[in-house]
């Protein structure tokens, strides 16, 4: 029995189709928006330490990646060694990211580096059996330790606990998003948002919001629904975003499974996607809006509490203006 591509008819579909997306800053414009200060001083200096360590192939992906930027847009307030560290960080998934894919066909050595990866980073959060991060010969994995370190300092060991199981998330959803990849069939919206949420990585980066702005919230928050709503809330507004802004060069090179596309193949019409992926952003904006609004008029809070919530409340808008800027 013939089973049916449905991976190649969606790029057969999509081929020759053009779309158009209005500027969508609009949705997002009574969120706040800015730039780090310290961006030119930081891109250059990890232009330097790149210049001697890599290849020109890896100095030029950075480069045009410009984290230094990303991390100067998601979170232009923070102080400026939480700047650097946050770079940093942002390199290391961009790499860490990139080394998986590339192992996408070798599915025992794509396993191998996403366990010594969790090894060592659970122990460089001190939270193995050994005192000391396990010994790795992969310099990527290896460079993750300063950053351990910075967090170490900061969170105490429940906090630790929760960033290193958005760590593991990560991780092992990079094997559901590699076995996906191999299939012919298109996921459902369900399936594909279980998947895209963690293999975004917006729950680790996330997960250092404190770090970042140097504040601490309540234990009792972070375990909220509130707080969940807030944060998943955030990473799909970012993925739509990112789907939307990356379809036309998926389309190109014929990898063409996001959610815009899925859409797309439910209802055989571009435009009818982009305007209800939008629509679902717009959706997703009022939720955080009314949730933020009750989570910050509540009496549960102390005005201190209350005051560190609303920066991270606020760091999670400018994630996602300045997504729209970095891109």
């Amino acid at each position: 029995m013939h089973t049916v591509n449905q991976r190649a008819t969606l790029a057969e579909r999509l081929s020759g189709q053009r779309m158009f997306i209005a500027d969508m800053r609009p949705i997002l414009s009574h969120w706040p928006c800015s730039q780090h200060g310290d961006y030119e001083v930081v891109r250059s200096a990890v232009d330097e330490r790149f210049a001697l360590l890599t290849s020109r192939q890896i100095q030029k992906a950075i480069s045009d990646a410009d984290p230094a930027l990303l991390a100067a847009r998601w979170w232009p307030m923070i102080p400026r060694k939480s700047y650097r560290v946050m770079t940093d960080l942002v390199i290391w998934f961009g790499l860490w990211d990139d080394m998986i894919e590339k192992l996408a066909d070798d599915t025992v050595a794509a396993e191998s580096l996403r366990l010594s990866t969790k090894d060592f980073i659970r122990a460089a959060l001190g939270l193995a059996d050994g005192a000391k991060p396990t010994a790795t010969a992969n310099p990527l994995i290896q460079s993750f330790q300063p950053i351990a370190a910075e967090a170490c300092a900061f969170y105490s060991k429940d906090k630790r606990r929760i960033l290193l199981h958005h760590f593991d998330q990560y991780i092992d959803a990079t094997r559901l998003e590699a076995e996906a990849e191999r299939s012919n069939d298109i996921p459902s919206l369900k399936e594909y948002w279980e998947v895209r949420i963690l293999t975004s990585g917006m729950g680790t980066l996330l997960g250092l919001s404190e770090y970042a702005l140097q504040v601490q919230l309540p234990l009792s928050f972070v375990q909220s629904e509130a707080y969940s709503t807030l944060w998943v809330t955030a990473v799909v507004i970012n993925s739509i975003i990112n789907d939307l802004l990356s379809l036309k060069k998926e389309m190109q090179a014929q990898s063409v499974v996001n959610s815009v596309a899925i859409l797309f193949y439910q209802y055989d019409d571009l435009d009818v996607a982009v305007e209800m992926s939008l629509d679902h952003v717009r959706q997703l904006v009022a939720l955080f809006d009314s949730t933020a609004d009750e989570v910050l008029s509540s009496d549960v809070f102390d005005a201190r509490q209350l005051d560190a919530i609303a920066q991270v409340i606020d760091l999670m808008r400018t994630v996602n203006t300045g997504n729209l800027e970095w891109r």
